[in-house]
């Protein structure tokens, strides 16, 4: 760590003429030392060059962004960093900067910034990966990584020369003192003094200016930067007034993004030396020091210097030159003499050279052409390797011959009883085999593997000659057939649980029934304002949420049909949103945006909930692994233009757009890709079945929307969903009256095989003042309705019963008279069977579990009806 003071910046000037000539004496002790020196260099330069001084981690990471890091010098913070009158960088960071880059081999992209808040930004938003010129502050340390320190700046007070004795901060506080914008000193100061006035500058210079104009009492900035400017632009009015209590240091901002490039930039200091470190200093600090080469002593002794030397350089190579004009004469008669024997022999040699050649190609045409093949020895060394093996398996043939066979290619069978050149070499012969083959750039190449024996004239075994058969294309489609044969039973297993989910809801609407009935009926038998009625009043409200509940299960059972209708999206929206806080963990920070209040879209409620859920729960697991994260989700009013839209069919013009966004893990282009497909998943075992966004795609398409992806690898996902708006009004359900039950004298006829629901309908109606018969079997209440045509004059009948369905019941009475109102009570909203039902004549469905309200409404409506073709019975 180096520190400045005020020390440095004093002038030193060159040592006097005496110094000089001893600089002198010593250059003609060392000539024999410089002529030493020049011979040693050229063995020194053939010598290896030092190990990497990096791990291999950090030198595959910094190979693999050659060309893509990039730092940013300060522009006016001399002699630190800053820019000459040529434009060029120079000063302490920029030297240490190249010396890093050449211990390190590797050179940054330099990125160009006007101000130091402009660099000091940039590195905030990760477009700039190295600021070299950075002090360490607790706030800067929350946005970004630093290297150890390499210097330290203390800081000065500069004022004008009106300003008496030593002055400290506290005396500036109510002064108008200039600070470097962005700066540290901007950061302590306004924390700290915020009884000082700041003036922002944007250089150095600018706040000198200014503290010289008096429009400012005072500057504070670091000691080195104030004595290089009022120097060098003559300030000479200014002076150091005081040091403030702090100093900071220096180190290199590095973006979070980069954590391995803080080791490696720790790395390039520690190989800074001492030397070279005080070289820097000197030539940056020490400006003022007279080079001895400009004493005109020492010019003297140093032109007799050279001249001497040329003259014994000259007088050597003359001797020397002399002597080389003999040895060469000699040599080329005796060149002569061996030119004309080998010419006569090269001849000889290139006339088999090209027969060999010719051979060569031949047979390297041959086995290149062939299938992929290694020639091995005995000792397991790889001989020779053809082309077709090269591209198969990304090796290069040069570089792997003469290493053994397990060093190249590996496999299970590789240095086991298993190996065919193992088998060879113990006199069994080898046979064919499978295995999964690997190298150092491919990975799990399936083969099947021929071996031949390789042998001299004399059968001596040699070694073997490996031939492999790409099968890959087998293994791949094996593959695909077990992965259909798991979504097979995937999707049985998932039809399985839907219909074991529609048989409980169906049976726990049969014991909702007798629940909200025998509710309502004791709260029509209480005072209005009594707390039993109250109590009443809770049980029916939680009995419409379960029944509620069931037919949300029959709907992702798809025993329940959709009903697509105008819907408040934003409500639908904001009662998802509640569900969603009350599951996602605290670690999750939830963001609401829903400007779309009163606009309506076209779908069906529950599905659009479901949406919601799905979207979000994909989120929680996206964000799962970092501990937490950010869950926004927008609702808004757009227009799409038909140039927006991506396929055919997608809406155009007034559209609501939802967006839900996550900060998670992100995917690939390959995941955007399949992200819809149903079973397709990239959650861990456990936490997902693949059919989450298949469904909401799905859902999406039934409310005549569109559906699009955004994400990367770390940079969260982003979903967004357009639907068209429609107008018209939400349908509600009708509120339960709770005035006076419609009543009436008819004979009623009730079939249900629920006992206990057959009795409940039977007291409802007979309530309101109905005479009811019950039959718990259709085939006994079809045989008494045939025997009794004309006593009945309203027929309520369950639909799904055993030996004979609803359907059928109501198809036999209706044959003996067309004209009787039935009514069919269900617990699935089936669209196909009310179809079927009205053309025999049904026109009432009631949803279970029956309220009987609803009931006796219903009833009251189908009686009052005005239809010709029924006579009812005298009762009626």
């Amino acid at each position: 760590m180096i520190n400045f003071s005020s020390s440095t910046m004093r002038r030193q000037w060159s040592p006097c003429v005496g110094a000089a000539r001893w600089y002198a004496l010593c250059y003609l002790c060392l000539v024999p030392g410089v002529l030493c020196l020049l011979f040693s260099l050229s063995a020194f330069a053939a010598a290896p060059s030092a190990s990497d001084p990096l791990t291999a981690a950090q030198r595959k990471w910094l190979d693999a962004r050659k060309g893509k890091l990039s730092l940013a010098f300060e522009p006016d913070w001399p002699p630190a960093s800053f820019f000459s009158d040529e434009g060029l960088v120079q000063g302490i960071t920029p030297e240490y900067i190249s010396l890093i880059e050449k211990k390190l081999g590797f050179k940054f992209k330099r990125a160009h910034y006007d101000t130091w808040a402009d660099i000091l930004q940039a590195g905030y938003r990760g477009e700039v990966d190295v600021i070299p010129t950075m002090a360490r502050l607790p706030e800067r340390e929350v946005r970004l990584h630093f290297t150890r320190t390499y210097f330290q700046v203390p800081t000065t007070i500069v004022t004008g020369p009106e300003t008496p004795g030593v002055l400290s901060l506290e005396d500036m506080v109510g002064k108008r003192v200039c600070v470097l914008r962005g700066s540290a000193d901007y950061e302590i100061l306004s924390k700290k003094y915020p009884g000082i006035e700041l003036v922002p500058v944007d250089f150095t210079l600018d706040g000198l200016n200014r503290v010289d104009r008096r429009e400012a009492d005072g500057m504070v900035a670091d000691v080195a930067s104030i004595a290089y400017l009022m120097e060098r632009h003559g300030l000479n009015r200014l002076q150091s007034s005081g040091y403030t209590h702090y100093s900071y240091e220096i180190c290199m901002g590095i973006s979070r993004a980069q954590p391995m490039l803080v080791e490696i930039m720790n790395r390039g200091l520690t190989l800074i030396s001492p030397e070279e470190k005080r070289e820097i200093f000197k030539k940056w600090l020490y400006l003022k020091t007279r080079p001895v080469y400009r004493d005109p002593a020492f010019r003297a002794y140093a032109i007799v210097l050279m001249v001497s030397l040329l003259m014994a350089v000259l007088g050597g190579f003359f001797i020397w030159n002399r002597s080389l004009r003999h040895a060469v004469d000699r040599a080329t008669r005796v060149g002569r003499r061996a030119e004309e024997s080998l010419r006569a022999q090269a001849a000889e040699l290139e006339g088999a050279r090209q027969r060999v050649a010719r051979a060569n190609l031949e047979l390297t045409q041959v086995f290149n052409a062939s299938i992929p093949m290694l020639i091995i020895d005995r000792r397991f060394r790889l001989l020779r390797m053809n082309s077709t093996f090269s591209e198969l398996f990304g090796v290069d043939a040069s570089l792997m011959v003469g290493k053994h066979c397990y060093e190249v290619i590996r496999s299970d069978m590789c240095r086991t009883e298993d190996c065919p050149l193992t088998q060879a070499l113990s006199g069994i012969v080898p046979k064919r085999s499978e295995s999964l083959f690997s190298t150092a750039s491919r990975e799990g190449i399936p083969c099947m593997v021929a071996v031949n024996p390789l042998t001299d004239k004399n059968g001596r075994f040699l070694g073997i000659v490996d031939s492999f058969i790409d099968i890959s294309r087998l293994f791949q489609a094996e593959e695909e057939k077990e992965q259909l044969r798991a979504q097979l039973r995937h999707s049985q297993k998932m039809e399985a649980l839907g219909t074991l989910a529609g048989g409980i809801a169906h049976d726990f609407n049969n014991i909702l029934s007798p629940i909200i009935g025998y509710a309502e009926m004791t709260q029509l038998s209480l005072p209005a304002e009594s707390r039993e009625a109250e109590n009443m009043t809770g049980i029916l409200k939680a009995s419409q949420r379960a029944r509620d509940l069931v037919r949300r299960i029959l709907t992702l059972s798809r025993r329940h049909q959709s009903e697509l209708q105008p819907v408040h999206a934003q409500a639908v929206v904001e009662e998802a949103m509640t569900l969603l806080r009350s599951t996602l963990p605290s670690t999750i920070l939830i963001r609401e945006t829903l400007h779309a209040k009163g606009r309506m879209i076209f779908g069906d409620p529950t599905h659009v909930h479901q949406v919601i859920m799905n979207l979000g729960t994909n989120a929680y697991h996206a964000m799962e692994g970092q501990g937490g994260g950010t869950l926004e989700v927008a609702l808004e009013a757009v227009a799409m233009d038909e140039g927006e839209t991506s396929f055919p069919g997608d809406p155009v013009g007034a559209c609501l757009r939802l967006r839900v966004r996550d900060t998670g893990v992100g995917m690939d282009a390959a995941s955007r890709d399949r992200i819809f497909d149903p079973y397709f998943t990239t959650k861990g075992e456990g936490k997902g079945t693949g059919l989450g966004l298949s469904v909401v795609h799905g859902i999406v398409r039934e409310c005549g929307g569109t559906i699009t992806v955004e994400s990367e690898p770390g940079m969260g996902s982003t979903f967004t969903l357009w639907f068209p708006e429609v107008e018209g009004e939400e349908v509600v359900p009708e509120p339960v009256t709770t005035g006076a039950l419609p009543r009436g004298r008819e004979t009623v006829l009730v079939v249900d095989d629920d006992e206990e629901l057959a009795f409940l309908l039977k007291r409802m109606l007979r309530r309101a003042g109905y005479r009811v018969t019950v039959f718990t079997e259709s085939k006994k209440a079809l045989s008494h309705y045939r025997s009794s045509i004309g006593n009945y004059d309203i027929v309520v009948s369950d639909m799904t019963m055993p030996g004979m369905t609803g359907m059928a019941l109501t198809r036999e009475i209706k044959a003996m008279t067309p004209g009787i109102p039935v009514i069919l009570c269900t617990g699935y909203n089936d669209r196909m069977a009310r179809q079927a039902a009205e053309t025999i004549g049904v026109r009432t469905f009631l949803m279970k579990p029956v309220e009987m309200h609803t009931l006796l409404t219903a009833v009251r409506q189908e009686l009052d009806a005005d239809d010709d073709t029924w006579k009812p019975s005298k009762s009626g």
